[in-house]
């Protein structure tokens, strides 16, 4: 009796996706360097690439001549949608931001099966175009496997396709790919030379990366929902008040307005300071801003509240996948503690931080919450409204308190 195939796939939905992104790729006209001892090399390897958009494995995956199984999310599979490709493709679910030893298990049967893993060793999406920090624990897990590592590293993918806007522009899109390590330089080198390595070789900068190039981004709505990502005015340091229209976005507290160019730089329109001209410096920023914020609050006011986001729209889930609707409320961020208050007179639910497991944003308005081995989805009431900040803030909290093994890396706050 043949043993079960971990993570199985779909030979006709790998068709149908591979299809599908080469039309894309030859209308986006996207460019990969794939050098040759990439393109021959045998199954199994470890690619590992930095983290941009929703559509990075599809675009790494579809240029290489081999199968690659993904690790993703498990929170992306909340869709029905998703689930049904996803599973078909092989993909690997993982809780974010919680240690799983049951990933690890997982990508070891798919390598044992000599078939591919594709993981992205940020954790998650970045924001501002740059690569974010890396858990020093993808050593382990590259030296366990033991497999040649390849690198892509996705370039025009933030102006592609940005982690806050719902929708892909026109613009230059390039892949280069790297044979990184072979399994005798695994053995001879170190920890820390093989992590030095990687972050050297996955680090791409998209702000510098287009002050060299200046690709054009075809599209006339290249601002919208920007506050996703950047949720501190710094004019006034309003908490999510940007309201965005088309290439534009403004403060509705003191009216800072921003014009994006179309090569995705910031510059103003009207009158007065232009405190930063590009999305990653703001976004380094506001995060130190957040840090000074909270911890004021923290230190001197330990009893109020810090921001809230109104009306929102609250779902539960176990380890089904499938979302019950809980009602409509108000969830609020005190120093030790997040309250999501119900509309229809369901006791409200209190969640304390040194129980919580993690908090984690999503695609659009959702942020999720772990607790108890359970996820609790919040959608906000307005377009772009940022869950961004609630990680950032959570994050504060975790490392006053010392809980550090609940830290992210990719957060300096």
């Amino acid at each position: 009796m043949s043993k079960k195939k971990a993570y199985p796939t779909k030979y006709y939905i790998r068709f149908i996706v591979w299809l599908v992104f080469h039309i894309v790729g030859l209308i986006y006209r996207v460019k990969r360097i794939l050098p040759k001892e990439v393109k021959q090399l045998k199954s199994p390897y470890l690619l590992l690439c930095n983290h941009v958009g929703h559509w990075d494995p599809f675009f790494v995956g579809n240029f290489l001549p081999r199968f690659t199984h993904f690790v993703a999310s498990d929170a992306s599979m909340r869709s029905g949608f998703n689930k049904f490709f996803m599973t078909r493709l092989g993909t690997i679910p993982k809780k974010k931001n919680i240690r799983d030893s049951k990933v690890i298990r997982d990508i070891v049967s798919v390598i044992k099966q000599e078939e591919n893993i594709g993981i992205f060793p940020e954790a998650v999406r970045n924001w501002a175009g740059t690569t974010m920090n890396m858990d020093q624990s993808i050593v382990k897990l590259i030296k366990m496997l033991n497999v040649p590592v390849i690198v892509a590293v996705l370039k025009g993918m933030n102006l592609f396709h940005p982690r806050w806007s719902k929708t892909a522009r026109r613009t230059k899109i390039e892949v280069e790919y790297k044979l990184l390590f072979d399994n005798e330089q695994l053995k001879q080198l170190s920890d820390d030379e093989i992590f030095e390595k990687l972050k050297k070789y996955l680090h791409h900068d998209e702000v510098e990366y287009q002050r060299e190039h200046m690709n054009k981004i075809h599209s006339e709505r290249r601002a919208e929902h920007i506050g996703h990502a950047l949720y501190v005015c710094p004019q006034c340091y309003a908490i999510d008040s940007f309201k965005s229209e088309g290439n534009d976005f403004k403060c509705a507290k003191c009216n800072y307005d921003i014009h994006i160019d179309d090569c995705g730089f910031f510059e103003r329109e009207t009158a007065g300071k232009l405190f930063f001209d590009n999305i990653r410096d703001w976004y380094y920023w506001q995060e130190k801003w957040m840090a000074k914020f909270v911890n004021d609050r923290l230190d001197n006011h330990p009893n109020e509240l810090i921001f809230e986001d109104l009306n929102s729209e609250i779902y539960h889930t176990q380890s089904d996948y499938k979302l019950d609707y809980l009602g409509n409320a108000d969830v609020k961020l005190f120093p030790d503690r997040i309250e999501i208050r119900f509309k229809n007179n369901r006791e409200k639910l209190e969640f304390k931080f040194e129980d919580l497991q993690t908090i984690s944003p999503q695609i659009n308005e959702r942020l999720e919450i772990y607790f108890q081995n359970e996820a609790y989805r919040i959608i906000g009431s307005v377009p772009g409204v940022s869950a961004l900040k609630w990680e950032v803030a959570a994050n504060i909290i975790w490392k006053k308190m010392g809980q550090t093994t609940k830290l992210v890396s990719y957060i300096n706050g």
